[in-house]
């Protein structure tokens, strides 16, 4: 019982944000350490979709069992031009995604915060 409670969908789809962008800030990170490396193809991360479509299931169980099975998925860029070393990784584009990205994380991580904090509130308020 209380483990629902504290595992709704929305706090749910929180965690599962996070671990999305962790795991896209270690491939923004990876692609300007390799930015160097001849024939390195720039890695994408996505996640957000299949989060979306999870956060549509009818039920709230439903939604958070289809949150858990949300996996990030990395994939290559091929479709960006590169330089003549077949590099295709470009540091200022790359930089900026980190700043959106982890300015992505922070709200993400404050929001989460806030549920927990109105979650303390009401069990506090529930003692009285």
């Amino acid at each position: 019982m209380i483990k629902d409670l504290l595992a709704d969908s929305t706090t749910a789809a929180l965690a599962k944000s996070l671990d999305g962008l962790a795991e896209r800030h270690r491939a923004i990170a990876s692609n300007i350490a390799n930015v160097e490396t001849p024939d390195y193809k720039r890695v994408k991360i996505s996640f957000e979709n299949e989060l979306r479509k999870a956060l549509q299931e009818p039920s709230e169980s439903q939604a958070k069992s289809a949150i858990r099975n949300v996996q990030a998925e990395m994939s290559q860029d091929y479709e960006t031009p590169g330089r003549a070393d077949g590099n295709n990784v470009n540091v200022d584009a790359e930089v900026t995604e980190l700043i959106k990205n982890s300015l992505s994380y922070q709200t993400t991580a404050a929001l989460l915060n806030l549920r927990i904090l109105a979650l303390r509130e009401v069990i506090s308020e529930g003692k009285r």
